[in-house]
């Protein structure tokens, strides 16, 4: 058996990062199961990165939202080797990451809308605090059966110093979720969230990345600069206000300023997509409606003819009696 500080066991891999890995584990304090985060030590540079951690868990935990994982530990695992590893234990979700579930599965309009609306529940009550996750990707956003959405990994890159070690050569491998100050500059704020949150948005709508398969700093950046050549894409088949929130997200001028924006803009779209499917049902109704005036107009028809048919048979069963 694998353990952490010696109390909690690693049952299970759930999905790795470029610079994190989330494990299924158990408390053995308490019996109760736990999502382990190790994150990479060459990623840590702030000597206060775990007591900053920990600081900013205990606001996110007080703040008590549905679509934040709540962290239970943070600390530092020293190996026998020397190795230390950093860790942070949350609440166990069943599930899986984002990244895996659309490894396999293309999500539908509806359900991206459903997992788009809890991220933004999640951001707003976060940004509302002065706290941002500075690191969101697919692997940091777990989804149940439900499609209930928990996000992790919010206010580790905060306690880091808003920053990454070394430069942001060292994330390479996550550079598609970061916007131009955090690859030029290395440099997190709550306007990153908005940004990583477009890209993810477009890989989930398209099954692709707005710029291309690039890793290169430079080229990345050169792309971000033209902006999303929007005629690579079939963007027919995708509704207007959802395109609109995406480019919005992407943009390095007209930019949403806060969750609620774009909570209001998702709502536009919810909002027109339940009239369009309340004016189906209501044209169904009509339909409905005047087949059944067809049927009573044809039985009515059949009724009058048949009365007509009857009132001749008599006139003419009278006539012959007189006769």
């Amino acid at each position: 058996m694998l353990y952490i500080s010696n109390r909690y066991e690693i049952i299970d891999k759930i999905g790795r990062g470029s610079k994190s890995c989330l494990y299924k584990g158990k408390d053995s304090y308490d019996g109760q199961m736990v999502i382990i985060n190790i994150i990479d030590q060459d990623v840590i540079r702030s000597k206060k990165f775990v007591s900053n951690l920990i600081d900013e868990a205990t606001t996110m935990n007080e703040i008590d939202s549905p679509n934040i994982l709540k962290l239970k530990d943070v600390g530092v695992h020293t190996r026998e080797d020397g190795c230390s590893l950093y860790y942070t234990i949350s609440e166990y979700v069943e599930g899986s990451t984002l990244e895996e579930l659309t490894r396999y599965y293309r999500l539908n309009m509806d359900e991206i809308v459903i997992i788009l609306r809890q991220i933004l529940n999640a951001l707003e009550v976060a940004h509302s605090y002065d706290i941002y996750h500075g690191f969101l990707h697919p692997e940091s956003i777990i989804i149940d059966e439900g499609y209930n959405v928990k996000l992790g990994n919010i206010g580790i890159i905060k306690a880091n110093n808003k920053i990454f070690n070394n430069g942001i050569k060292m994330f390479s491998e996550d550079l598609r979720y970061m916007c131009p100050h955090q690859i030029c500059l290395g440099y997190t704020d709550k306007s990153s969230d908005f940004y990583a949150l477009g890209v993810i948005i477009f890989e989930l709508v398209f099954g692709e990345h707005p710029f291309g398969s690039l890793e290169n700093e430079e080229d990345i950046l050169m792309e971000m600069d033209k902006g999303i050549n929007w005629n690579k894409f079939n963007t027919e088949v995708v509704p207007e206000k959802i395109l609109h929130i995406i480019n919005k997200l992407l943009s390095r001028d007209d930019r949403y300023k806060t969750p609620q924006e774009v909570i209001i803009d998702l709502s536009e779209y919810m909002y027109e997509v339940e009239n369009i499917q309340e004016n189906k049902e209501n044209l169904v109704e009509e339909l409905e409606v005047i087949k059944n005036i067809d049927v009573v107009k044809k039985d009515y028809k059949f009724k009058k003819i048949a009365a007509v048919g009857l009132v001749a048979i008599i006139s003419f069963l009278i006539l012959g009696i007189s006769m």
